[in-house]
């Protein structure tokens, strides 16, 4: 009797923990699909404010597989492509932009994209790439709940099995409970606001800011990276003339110490492409507002009236030669700077 008494209490113990563990599996799933900080699951309409920055790289790819045929023309870049307003875009140069800037965008990511635009039939007419002197760098796919890439652009099976078990999984889950402590007990005012219908983004936020007119020192990218950064540019360059689409280049409105600190990289980055390009949009150089902290939201990220200088005003479209003659001189303005190691 004893014996039999210890198996039905082991039987119904192991019921009880498989209820456990499968109402928890449950519940983990219900609260990754329906919380969805993310939006990976629910694509949102076409304006919301968020605290939290969701997957860009998602809902963006999302909007233009479904209206790509809407638009002639399309931002590429990382966040700070993101600043740049398609409306103000659009006035300057007749267009129907939409802004595919996603956080650590970078140049694999944007070849990526442009060959999976060329798979749909909706290869831009017009392909606007603003370039960042002091970001000429290279990182692995980004892996993060924050950045996964959208499953059609990377097109592989196993890939989406693994992007679907990641948002349903145990990090999200945790992610998620955060993200709804964040907006149903702290209640902190939102920090993005979000246009799907073009893509863009507004940062809500600024900070004290100082900028000084010179580096400390010259920085210099090793030439290995140079050589691959310059490798995709002109990868992106040869799709856009094979498909007949412009391709233009905007050099952007980065601290005026952040661009003299890059001078030789910006050099040697120009030779590399060679007759890449006859011109690229910029601010001139002399513009205070380079210098001054009320012009940006942070050390990484320019406002978007800074950002519409770059290509409003006609004359600051100049050649690549133009542009590092300017940086030259205004580097010669900045005497004792220390030689990059």
């Amino acid at each position: 009797m004893s014996e039999e008494r210890q198996n039905s209490e082991a039987r119904l113990f192991l019921r009880v923990l498989w209820a456990v563990a499968a109402g928890s599996l449950l519940l983990m799933l219900a609260v990754n699909y329906f919380s969805d900080r993310y939006y990976v699951f629910h694509h949102r309409g076409d304006a919301f404010l968020e605290v939290l920055e969701p997957n860009t790289r998602v809902l963006k790819a999302a909007v233009l597989e479904e209206r790509c045929d809407s638009f002639d023309t399309v931002i590429m870049g990382s966040s700070r492509a993101a600043v740049y307003r398609t409306g103000d875009l659009d006035r300057a140069f007749g267009s129907r932009a939409f802004n595919f800037g996603v956080a650590t965008g970078s140049l694999p990511d944007i070849l990526d994209r442009l060959e999976w635009l060329d798979k749909l039939g909706c290869m831009p007419r017009r392909i606007v790439l603003p370039l960042s002197i002091d970001r000429l760098r290279f990182t692995d796919r980004p892996n993060d709940l924050l950045r996964k890439e959208y499953p059609a652009i990377v097109g592989e099976a196993a890939y989406r099995r693994e992007f679907l078990l990641s948002y349903l999984g145990i990090d999200a889950f945790f992610s998620n409970l955060r993200a709804l402590w964040e907006k149903r007990v702290k209640r902190p005012p939102a920090r993005f606001q979000y246009n799907l219908a073009s893509g863009d983004v507004e940062y809500l936020w600024d900070r004290d800011l100082e900028f000084p007119p010179c580096p400390d020192e010259e920085m210099r990218t090793d030439p290995v990276t140079l050589d691959r950064y310059a490798d995709y540019l002109a990868r992106i360059r040869d799709l856009a003339v094979a498909r007949g689409s412009e391709l233009v280049l905007f050099w952007n409105p980065i601290p005026l110490a952040g661009q003299l600190a890059h001078v030789d990289d910006a050099r040697a980055l120009f030779d590399r492409i060679g007759g890449f390009t006859k011109e690229i949009y910029r601010v001139p150089l002399d513009d205070p507002r380079l210098t001054d902290g009320s012009a940006f939201h942070d050390k990484g990220h320019f406002k978007p009236e800074l950002a519409a200088s770059v290509y409003e005003d006609s004359e600051n479209r100049v050649s690549p030669a133009h542009l590092l003659d300017e940086l030259a001189a205004a580097r010669s303005t900045c005497p004792g700077l220390r030689a990059a190691p």
